[in-house]
């Protein structure tokens, strides 16, 4: 072996080095505690008639609906509700009471506003007791919210069958990175979004999440870029395909940037 392919090993093992201890990996316990956190104590005391609501089909132009967990206190003693914290500032959670004495009942409304929020969504609200920092009741709301006639505020961007919240990604410092950007499907059937890889320089790639997006929901497109791959320029444009607009009108446009920010 040459030392020039000594040295070569040597900057590769050592850029595997420093990759590896850039990767965080999350305790299991700590990804449990946040889909599936633990109960406290009082959590026996709660006897909900349903801790899960399925809000059925709304549209994003519906006014606010209130849902009803109703329960009662099954423990000994009274309970007394601290505080109510939702996952999402579209679903606002109040008691009909915050002290319940033992025996009684009560309920918890959550008032859910589909207004900016289309797609299939569950909502979490979490219970607390005064006596834990641990929620003794976790509350669940399904909704799918259809999008609404005036898309333009929350979706500026319109590509033929499609809109986006914006239309250029910019990577910066000349590694390789990833970038995400919403969408949300307008079109009257399931859309498989593509782009033309005969125009996709070979430094991106390209793909969505999920594969098939359904009328009405939202999607993400994910774009790689890799500057080791060459054909990078300072403006390129990755053309979208099967929206009936010509490229000119469907395309994204993205930046290469040597400034890292």
């Amino acid at each position: 072996m040459t030392i020039r392919s000594l040295i070569s090993v040597l900057c590769l093992s050592l850029a595997s080095v420093a990759v590896s201890a850039q990767i965080r990996i999350l305790p299991r316990e700590k990804v449990e505690s946040v889909s599936e956190p633990r109960l406290s104590r009082d959590s026996a005391a709660f006897d909900f008639d349903s801790r899960h609501l399925d809000a059925g089909t709304m549209n994003e132009d519906d006014a606010p609906r209130t849902f009803t967990y109703r329960f009662r206190n099954a423990g000994d003693d009274a309970i007394r509700i601290k505080r109510l914290v939702s996952t999402c500032s579209c679903a606002s959670a109040s008691a009909s009471r915050m002290e319940i004495p033992s025996g009684e009942s009560a309920e918890i409304r959550v008032r859910y506003n589909p207004k900016g929020h289309p797609g299939r969504f569950e909502r979490k609200v979490f219970v607390y007791t005064e006596d834990s920092q641990d929620p003794a009741a976790v509350l669940r709301l399904s909704v799918h919210v259809e999008s609404g006639a005036d898309l333009s505020g929350e979706w500026p961007v319109q590509m033929g069958t499609i809109r986006l919240r914006r239309s250029e990604v910019t990577f910066h410092g000349g590694d390789r990175a990833v970038e995400k950007m919403r969408f949300i499907n307008i079109g009257e059937k399931p859309l498989q979004l593509q782009c033309e890889d005969a125009f996709l320089p070979s430094c991106l790639s390209f793909r969505t999440e999920p594969e098939i997006v359904q009328k009405g929901e939202t999607g993400e497109i994910i774009i790689s870029c890799d500057p080791s791959k060459g054909d990078g320029r300072e403006v390129m444009k990755v053309v979208l395909k099967g929206l009936g607009v010509p490229p000119s009108r469907s395309s994204i446009t993205v930046r290469l940037s040597s400034v890292t920010e």
